[in-house]
């Protein structure tokens, strides 16, 4: 059975514009202020379509991950080998390795998923082994190595949340073993040692009163990944994103976000030094009550951040634990200190009469979305000759 381990303080954010102070973003103000939804063009300069193409060797299956970088885009699948497209026009390039037990086969999870990270330097894939192993991966599709933790290390690497930068692969553990594990902590890439930076001062879950473990796939837009959901004796829940984006790069700086904490910070070899605090007020969901079904609709849950050069890129929930719980979006402009948030996390594009959601960022600090076919308007399936049976489209915001 999984065994979570209890972070510090929740997060959040929420609404309409509104000038703050510092490096605080005063949430609990802008939610009297939420509003209906943004426009792409309110946000952004301008909009592209990259539809993804489709043939025999390129087919996507359910439940797509992608990582864009300056010139590539990689996407994996169920029950499909990662694949690498030009980011350009879309166009296929090839499988990046395969699935397999052989030597230079790379894992799948029992839903068929494979994990990867790319270091977008070195164009260099990191994907995850059968054996708490990395195997790396060239985009030209050549195999390259397999790198394992020392035997010393107490770490089980599908565990957590990875940022690859040079010789260094960063990493944030959200589910603990141990208290011992450290919460932030970097590999050395050559000899796979383990220092910790931080270790989060909170109380494991009571999971001898678990009465049960579930997944929810695909939510990468709604909680920035696989939904995992434990319930316990009691009326009480837990859920989190092993593989939603709590560490990221923003220029040269690192961040990472806890969840049940309202701090974002930047790493360092020295510690965590706050960057950006979430102020949520009577929203403030306290650590000690974060299991508690009962009065969560009154609390604030932020699910991911994106960070790029002008905006931070909130998604949250209020209402985690309900049938009727209900998602918000929002940017922070980090010169002006503004906070713009919605209800729901569809922006629509006027020009193209499309809606979109967010996903992730490109290594070059752009906002990204992707849509499937039948997610596009009949309009624009005509404009860009997509089948419904086609792959998706990548969406980039500029």
């Amino acid at each position: 059975m999984w065994k979570f381990f209890l972070l510090l303080m929740l997060v959040v954010t929420s609404c309409s514009e509104k000038q703050i102070d510092g490096n605080v973003i005063n949430v609990a103000e802008a939610m009297s202020r939420l509003s209906e939804g943004q426009s792409v063009q309110n946000l952004f300069s301008s909009i592209s379509y990259i539809p993804l193409e489709t043939n025999e060797q390129a087919i996507i299956g359910k439940y797509p991950e992608c990582i864009i970088m300056d010139s590539a885009i990689l996407v994996s699948s169920v029950h499909q080998n990662l694949k690498l497209f030009d980011r350009t026009n879309g166009k296929y390039i090839r499988d990046i390795g395969h699935v397999g037990a052989d030597p230079e086969g790379y894992a799948k999870d029992s839903w068929g998923k494979v994990s990867f990270w790319a270091d977008a330097v070195r164009r260099t894939v990191y994907l995850l082994g059968w054996n708490n192993d990395f195997l790396l991966y060239g985009f030209d599709g050549k195999y390259k190595d397999r790198i394992r933790l020392q035997d010393t290390v107490n770490c089980i690497l599908s565990q957590n949340y990875y940022l690859m930068d040079a010789d260094r692969i960063w990493g944030h553990n959200k589910m603990k073993l141990s208290p011992e594990t450290p919460s932030v902590f970097y590999m050395d890439r050559n000899t796979m040692s383990l220092t910790g930076i931080a270790t989060w001062n909170s109380a494991l879950l009571p999971m001898d009163e678990v009465l049960s473990v579930s997944n929810l796939l695909g939510g990468n837009v709604a909680y920035g990944g696989d939904l995992a959901m434990a319930e316990f004796v009691g009326d009480r829940k837990y859920y989190t994103a092993i593989n939603s984006p709590s560490l990221w790069k923003s220029k040269d700086a690192i961040r990472v976000k806890q969840a049940f904490n309202d701090t974002i910070y930047t790493i360092s070899e020295q510690g965590l030094t706050p960057y950006l605090v979430f102020e949520l007020g009577e929203w403030h969901w306290n650590e000690q009550q974060q299991l508690d079904v009962e009065g969560c609709d009154k609390k604030i849950a932020i699910d991911y951040i994106l960070e790029n050069a002008e905006y931070i890129y909130f998604h949250f929930h209020t209402s985690l634990y309900l049938e009727e719980s209900q998602s918000y979006c929002g940017f922070y402009h980090k010169e002006k200190k503004t906070v713009v948030c919605q209800k729901g996390d569809s922006l629509f594009d006027k020009m193209n009469n499309q809606h979109i959601q967010i996903r992730g960022v490109t290594s070059d600090g752009h906002f990204f979305a992707l849509l499937q076919p039948d997610e596009l308007s009949d309009d624009n399936q005509r404009r860009m000759g997509i089948e419904e049976e086609g792959n998706p489209i990548m969406v980039m915001l500029y």
